[in-house]
């Protein structure tokens, strides 16, 4: 009987606390992230206005509805990033998006604030995701070079390694990338180690040396250099800003 009452009187009280989005309201927003809708995205911040209302009133007091909250949109951010990558999105814009809106996540001082910035966040997704499959007419030879640059960032990377996966000349394969995406392979590379290099320094303990040498940077200076390049800060300043 004790055992009996004693979980009642765990449920119970994960009832009282369960301040959290359940995964059934949260497919609402993937759904609309992988078909590129924005008016959905539009209606459900629209359908769920009261939900900052809600947490507060389920939580003790306001600052613990903003932790919760921040928790929640952090969590939000990083689930819909993938989202969109598995929708077609690339990774660095997907990841660009991602922590863009975590560092204004940090800036919010109301919970409509972050509520706002959460929809905000969900609607740039489905935006980018939307032109992505507007523009699903790129070669498959580009989306076979993307695929292989992706999967051998941690070496080095020889342009004609990549014109011989499509079996093409440097010259044509260098074309297609220009004409596709508007940027040089070169550039693709580069924004593509960042990105990672990025994911590595806010999910890792590895060290800046460390990173530099698991994604093929020539020495850490030139890493450095071009992370601040792409970033406008070191890649020490990005790792303290972020945490």
């Amino acid at each position: 009987m004790a055992n009996k009452q004693t979980v009642n009187l765990i449920l119970s009280r994960t009832r009282r606390n369960n301040v959290y989005l359940p995964y059934i309201k949260k497919k609402e927003y993937f759904d609309a992230i992988q078909e590129g809708n924005t008016e959905r995205i539009s209606d459900l911040a629209e359908k769920n206005y009261e939900y900052p209302t809600a947490l507060f009133n389920k939580c003790g007091s306001y600052s613990d509805a903003m932790q919760k909250m921040h928790y929640e949109s952090i969590c939000a951010a990083s689930e819909m990033c993938m989202i969109a990558i598995q929708a077609g999105l690339l990774d660095m814009v997907a990841y660009d998006i991602r922590d863009e809106f975590v560092k204004e996540f940090k800036k919010a001082v109301s919970l409509p604030d972050l509520y706002d910035l959460v929809h905000g966040m969900a609607h740039d997704f489905a935006t980018k995701v939307r032109y992505v499959l507007k523009n699903k007419k790129h070669s498959m030879r580009l989306a076979r070079m993307m695929t292989y640059i992706e999967e051998h960032l941690h070496e080095k990377i020889e342009l004609a390694e990549i014109a011989e996966e499509v079996n093409l000349s440097r010259t044509y394969a260098s074309a297609i990338f220009k004409e596709e995406l508007g940027i040089t392979i070169s550039e693709f590379i580069l924004r593509e180690r960042i990105a990672e290099a990025k994911r590595l320094l806010i999910e890792t303990d590895l060290t800046i040396a460390e990173i530099s040498e698991r994604l093929a940077f020539c020495s850490q200076s030139y890493f450095t250099k071009s992370f601040t390049e792409v970033e406008d800060m070191t890649p020490g300043e990005y790792r303290k800003n972020v945490f």
